[in-house]
C-alpha cells in the first residue's frame, strides 16, 4: 500500500474509496467476523470524518486509519472478551502449491494456524499483521499501535516465537510449556 499524505485535495469519499478495502481485511483478520468487521469498518470511517478537519496537513494517513481501527477493533474485542483471528496468506507451513494440494491438508493446516493465532497476545498479533499483510514499516506500526519505535522489532520477534510455539504444539499436540517453568 503507498503511503498517502494528507493533501487538501483528498476528499473523505476518496479516502474511504482508497482506504476502505484494506481497512475492513485488516479489522476482519483481528475479529474473524465478516459482519463485525463491516460494522467496525464504518465506525472507523465515522470516527476518522469526524476528527479529519483537526488533522494537521503532515498526517501519514494510512497509520492513522490503521492507528483507529486497530483501537476500533480492540475495543470490540475487549467487549466480547473473545479474540478470533484468520491465518494470513504467506505462512511457511502452507503448501508451495494450493491448487494441487491435498484440500484435507489445506484445512487441518488452515485450522492449525487459526488456533495458534488464537493463543498470541493481540498486540503481536495486530504488529504481526500490520507487517506481513499490509507491509507497514517500523514507524508506521508504532505509531499504529501507539509503541516506541525500538519495541516493534521485540513485539515481531516475540510474535513470531509464540507464533511458531503455538503451532507446534498444536501440530504435534503436545501443550507449550508455561513460561517460566522447568522443561
Amino acid at each position: 500500500m503507498a503511503m498517502v499524505e494528507l493533501e487538501s485535495t483528498w476528499s473523505f469519499e476518496r479516502i474511504y474509496d482508497e482506504f476502505k478495502t484494506p481497512i475492513y481485511n485488516y479489522i476482519y483478520h483481528l475479529v474473524g467476523n465478516r459482519e463485525q468487521a463491516d460494522d467496525l469498518t464504518q465506525d472507523t470511517f465515522l470516527k476518522a470524518f469526524k476528527a479529519l478537519p483537526k488533522m494537521d496537513a503532515s498526517l501519514k494517513l494510512s497509520a492513522w486509519l490503521y492507528r483507529i481501527a486497530t483501537n476500533t477493533a480492540y475495543d470490540a474485542l475487549r467487549r466480547r472478551k473473545l479474540i478470533a483471528w484468520l491465518p494470513w496468506q504467506d505462512l511457511d507451513h502452507e503448501p508451495a502449491d494450493v491448487e494441487s494440494a491435498d484440500p484435507q491438508e489445506t484445512i487441518e493446516t488452515t485450522e492449525l494456524v487459526r488456533t495458534a493465532l488464537r493463543q498470541m497476545p493481540p498486540t503481536y498479533r495486530a504488529a504481526l499483521l500490520l507487517y506481513t499483510q499490509q507491509g507497514f514499516t517500523y514507524a508506521e506500526i508504532a505509531q499504529t499501535l501507539n509503541i516506541a519505535e525500538s519495541g516493534v522489532k521485540m513485539y515481531l520477534s516475540r510474535a513470531r516465537q509464540s507464533f511458531r510455539e503455538q503451532y507446534h504444539a498444536q501440530e504435534t499436540g503436545v501443550p507449550r510449556p508455561i513460561k517460566g517453568a522447568s522443561r
